[in-house]
């Protein structure tokens, strides 16, 4: 995975109020994502359920190697989230992170 793409994409994202953090908030508005971003701190059951909703609407799922903290700090807010869910990422923005 590319970080320093994913750092630029989701300070952009966060600047732009244009990203969802948390689970909860990740899941009520998943409809129209493109791409989610999963920290390690995600619990298994919880990981599970967003995967098979991801899968059914063709949406990205990246894992971050880091904690909910430094996922949180990426996204330029002051606390940390397990979840980020992104919206205004094209296709070729998502290729050039898995590579």
């Amino acid at each position: 995975m590319n970080e320093k793409k994913l750092t630029k994409l989701l300070k952009e994202a966060a600047a732009n109020h244009k990203l969802k953090t948390g689970f909860k908030e990740v899941m009520q508005y998943i409809k129209g994502t493109k791409l989610i971003v999963v920290s390690n701190s995600l619990p298994l059951e919880s990981e599970t359920k967003l995967k098979e909703i991801a899968a059914e609407g063709g949406i990205e799922v990246i894992h971050y190697s880091g904690n909910s903290v430094l996922l949180g700090r990426l996204c330029s807010v002051s606390y940390g989230t397990s979840v980020v869910s992104l919206k205004n990422v094209s296709d070729e923005e998502i290729s050039e992170l898995k590579n």
